[in-house]
C-alpha cells in the first residue's frame, strides 16, 4: 500500500493519502478512544501515544497530534496502523454535520490550500445547511475569491458533508 503524507500549515495536523479509497462515502471521526462506535482500527491509530484525534474521509486519513508530540516519531507508527487498518469494517458512517467536523475539514483540507496562496478562512457558523465563513489574508478582496469560495471551499464541504447546501461569505462590517 502506498501512503503519501501531506504536511499542513498546522504543525499538529498530518494528512495521509492512500492509493486506494479509504471510505466509499461519508466520514468517520474519532475524538478519542471513548468515542461511540469507535472501530478497532481507529482505536489502534488513536492508541499511538501523542495523538489527539483522527478523521477518516473517503480519500484520506487526517490525524491531529497533541501539542508536545513529534510527527517525526509519530508518522512511522501511524503509517503502520493505517496499513493494518481494514477500512471496510467501518460500518457507522456519519452524514450529519457538526461544528467539530466543519473545523476538522477546514484544518485538513481547506486551510492548507488557502495558506499556499497567503489566504485563510474563518468559520463563523452553520445554519440551515449554510456554512457562513469569512475569507482572510490575501483571499480577502482577491478578484478570484468568488471562484475559490464556490469551486474549492463549497465543493469541499459538499463532497464530505451531505447536509451542507452552500457556503456564504460574510464581509467584515
Amino acid at each position: 500500500m502506498l501512503i503519501e503524507i501531506e504536511e499542513t500549515y498546522n504543525p499538529n495536523v498530518r494528512n495521509f493519502y492512500l492509493n486506494a479509497p479509504v471510505l466509499a462515502q461519508g466520514f468517520a471521526e474519532y475524538a478519542d478512544l471513548k468515542t461511540k462506535n469507535c472501530s478497532e482500527g481507529a482505536k489502534n491509530i488513536l492508541s499511538v501515544d501523542g495523538l489527539q484525534s483522527v478523521l477518516i474521509l473517503p480519500d484520506m486519513v487526517s490525524v491531529f497530534k497533541k501539542e508536545d508530540a513529534d510527527f517525526k516519531v509519530l508518522e512511522p507508527q501511524i503509517m503502520a496502523e493505517i496499513v493494518d487498518f481494514d477500512f471496510s469494517r467501518i460500518k457507522d458512517f456519519n452524514f450529519e454535520c457538526g461544528e467539530a467536523l466543519i473545523n476538522a475539514l477546514v484544518e485538513a483540507k481547506i486551510r492548507p490550500f488557502l495558506k499556499n496562496d497567503g489566504g485563510d478562512i474563518e468559520v463563523l457558523r452553520f445554519e440551515d445547511g449554510i456554512v457562513y465563513i469569512r475569507l482572510k489574508g490575501r483571499c480577502r478582496g482577491c478578484p478570484h475569491a468568488n471562484q475559490t469560495l464556490k469551486n474549492m471551499v463549497e465543493a469541499t464541504f459538499k463532497k464530505y458533508i451531505l447536509s451542507v447546501l452552500s457556503v456564504q461569505e460574510e464581509q467584515v462590517k
